[in-house]
């Protein structure tokens, strides 16, 4: 099927039929694929895919956690020819533009000959292009981003493209936290050292819930936002609720995230999602007798807590506070207008 690949001319509309080598495809025996929209001219001519602009957004994050794509993925996508756009005037080669729907449909059966092969777990499709061809079917994006669907026996994983989430400021950190998390929740299944924690940060009056440590643990003695493990398959909301109902034997309504960060201690590599959240009912009732404190700003910011807090400490510690968890708990994705309004 490679070979077939490497020997198709069908689209006229494509020149040079430029594509990348096999050894550019990363892992074969990967449970992930990871399927582009097409080759770009800096990633064809450095042979390695993902490296142009955009590519290289992804591949600081999976760094973030030690690992590249090539680690976690098969990588492929759904045109397989690099478009080239028409070259201006004085210009000495020629840039990217995007797949034409009859490039994309040529290719199709190659990648559905992929797909079937590879028989991944996972397909994460980055961009429009991509995602159509997967998933054969209207996707808008960024309307879309980080949707999921069941696609036979498969799950497919929407992305909004990196080129085109790096061109606004303000919506940038949510979408680089996003892809974070995914790359961080995927490199769990597939086995690698990494221990994903969710932490509340719960706000009362000013004042903050933290927790301190079992002496005999890690890190014993210090201070922390509740929370703990996630569980293979659990989505985090319910991992946290979860761990704050079994750690303090209350009902927690969990709220927007409000940091991602990836800490690496000596044994082991651990992402921690701090969500914003708040004590729907019960009474707090430490199950494990750990003390706990409200403390307030000034207080926590010279608390003795883990260094993976330290930043997000920082922040709520010269913050005018943290935005109330609505009582409904509704996280609607953000809609194409909530992207306009942060541009």
């Amino acid at each position: 099927m490679l070979r077939r690949i490497a020997a198709c001319r069908a689209c006229p509309t494509l020149g040079t039929w430029r594509k990348f080598a096999a050894r550019a495809l990363g892992r074969r025996d990967a449970r992930f694929v990871l399927v582009g929209e097409a080759p770009g001219i800096a990633s064809i001519e450095n042979g390695r895919q993902w490296t142009g602009a955009g590519g290289m957004l992804l591949r600081r994050e999976i760094r973030r956690l030690g690992l590249d794509l090539e680690d976690l993925f098969y990588l492929t996508n759904a045109v397989k020819c690099w478009p080239a756009a028409h070259l201006p005037a004085g210009r000495a080669r020629p840039g990217n533009r995007s797949p034409l729907a009859s490039e994309a449909r040529r290719c199709q059966p190659f990648l559905a000959a992929e797909l079937t092969a590879l028989a991944p777990e996972v397909v994460v499709a980055v961009g429009a292009v991509a995602a159509r061809a997967v998933l054969d079917q209207p996707v808008r994006l960024p309307d879309d981003h980080g949707r999921r669907y069941r696609d036979g026996g498969r799950e497919v994983v929407v992305l909004l493209h990196p080129a085109n989430a790096s061109r606004h400021p303000d919506v940038w950190p949510t979408y680089r936290a996003s892809l974070l998390a995914l790359f961080g929740e995927l490199a769990a299944r597939a086995g690698f050292p990494i221990v994903e924690v969710t932490a509340a940060v719960v706000e009362r009056r000013g004042r903050f819930l933290v927790t301190q440590r079992d002496p005999a643990k890690d890190l014993g003695g210090l201070w922390e936002f509740p929370g703990g493990k996630r569980e293979r398959g659990e989505p985090l909301e319910a991992c946290l609720q979860r761990e704050i109902r079994e750690e303090l034997g209350v009902r927690a309504q969990v709220g927007a995230r409000l940091a991602l960060v990836p800490w690496t201690y000596p044994q082991r590599r651990v992402l921690l999602h701090f969500f914003r959240c708040r004590i729907a009912s019960g009474r707090i009732t430490p199950r494990e007798g750990q003390p706990y404190r409200w403390v307030t700003r000034a207080e926590l910011a010279v608390l003795p807590t883990p260094p993976a807090d330290a930043e997000l400490i920082a922040r709520l510690a010269g913050a005018a506070g943290v935005p109330r968890v609505p009582r409904s708990g509704r996280q609607g994705k953000i809609s194409r207008a909530g992207w306009r309004r942060q541009k």
